[in-house]
């Protein structure tokens, strides 16, 4: 067994599967929703065959689930044209509540957004190297690790990264999205100074 199907991300349980596999099972099921809504509103707007939509997304899916090669910039774009369209609807509702002073516009266009953030950072986790190389070859590739070191994910972004866990303190930061790798709860928590 390799060290890297040992990990388990921060807050999370461990599971007999590897971290790979329990995320790539999330992405698949974020694929599966996103799928579903592009094609739900594609069929309203353009009046398409929905035998035709619904062939194509569970192509799409399965063969992203089971890790195809060519499925998984298919998934990048699905999760885009989510981003983008969830964008759109959040902008759209804002220019609504601006214009009518309608509250449920603006609880809509936090939801909106909400979830077009959301697709953007599984977009930013997909583009990740590590990421990568383990959904074409099922493997969590990294580079031999020092005695000290562990692999750990990123509180905010999953990011894996080799730490030292004896060395890191609450100004150090995650190279990927710029948030602290400790959190001050748990600096305060143990005493740890954010000067150090």
């Amino acid at each position: 067994m390799q060290r890297a199907d040992e990990m388990v991300a921060a807050g999370s349980a461990p599971s007999q599967r590897g971290p790979f596999q329990a995320m790539h099972s999330r992405h698949s099921l974020l694929v599966l929703v996103d799928l579903a809504v592009l094609s739900y509103f594609i069929y309203l707007f353009t009046g398409g065959h929905w035998a035709t939509q619904l062939i194509i997304g569970l192509i799409i899916w399965s063969s992203y689930r089971s890790r195809t090669p060519w499925a998984y910039n298919a998934a990048i774009a699905i999760l885009t044209l989510a981003a983008l369209f969830f964008a759109s609807f959040a902008a759209i509702n804002l220019y609504s509540f601006a214009v009518g002073k309608d509250v449920m516009s603006l609880l809509f266009a936090f939801l909106m957004g909400w979830a077009s953030w959301s697709s953007i950072r599984h977009i930013r986790i997909h583009l990740h190297p590590i990421y990568r190389v383990s959904y074409m070859n099922g493997k969590m590739q990294h580079s031999p690790l020092h005695t000290t070191e562990i692999l750990a994910g990123c509180p905010s972004c999953m990011a894996v990264l080799a730490i030292d866990p004896l060395q890191l303190s609450p100004s150090d930061k995650c190279p990927h999205c710029d948030e602290p790798l400790v959190s001050s709860d748990t600096a305060a928590r143990f005493g740890l100074d954010s000067e150090e």
